[in-house]
């Protein structure tokens, strides 16, 4: 069993890994953290005794592997999570392993997800400063990441749509890590979302 103090630490490291989560990861970032993750229980006196909090707590370590890299461990505890959380991540499991049409159909099931609420806002701030200081791509690339500066809420199918065509070749190397970047902060949306209902 993991105390809070071990759990802030391993979220500390996987907030502050040298480089971004990859898009399509190819292995297990930190096998280590693995261990450590697994070590947490979903009933943890730390984590709270909400109805839902077994469920929070598996998705809780869900949003941890798939921060990791671990995209198999993370399906195997999202796959028959039958909440909202669980469809949203199962559909960003299933986009980071490239089977984008299997992405759109768990994110339809997830619906209007309120982790998306606020990452709606910070992605749209970030990408309105950087394009502001010219620093997002031209092209369809560019087009994608400016459209999520003025949609009102969050839209996976979207970001789904601006990664296949990234990782497709057909968009340019800068654009990588502004996905990178949208992606890592989507997981954050869903760690603060999952931490204020279990802590």
């Amino acid at each position: 069993m993991t105390t809070e103090t071990e759990y802030q630490n391993l979220v500390a490291q996987l907030r502050n890994r040298p480089e971004l989560p990859p898009l399509r990861p190819e292995h297990v970032w930190h096998p280590g953290l693995d261990a450590e993750i697994a070590r947490l229980s979903p009933l943890s006196e730390w984590i709270g005794t909400r109805a839902d909090s077994a469920a929070s707590g598996q998705a809780l370590m869900a949003v941890l592997y798939l921060w990791n890299d671990n995209l198999e461990l993370a399906h195997q505890l999202v796959q028959d999570l039958a909440t909202s959380t669980g469809s949203a991540l199962h559909g960003i499991m299933h986009r980071r392993e490239g089977d984008y049409d299997n992405a759109k159909y768990w994110f339809r099931r997830a619906g209007d997800h309120p982790a998306w609420h606020g990452l709606q806002s910070r992605a749209s701030e970030w990408l309105k400063d950087l394009a502001a200081k010219g620093g997002l791509p031209a092209g369809a690339a560019g087009e994608a990441l400016r459209s999520i500066t003025t949609q009102g809420i969050w839209n996976p199918y979207l970001f789904t749509d601006a990664v296949a065509m990234i990782t497709s070749g057909a968009g340019q190397d800068e654009s990588v890590s502004l996905l990178e970047e949208l992606q890592q902060q989507e997981l954050a949306a869903f760690l603060r979302y999952l931490e204020s209902r279990l802590m």
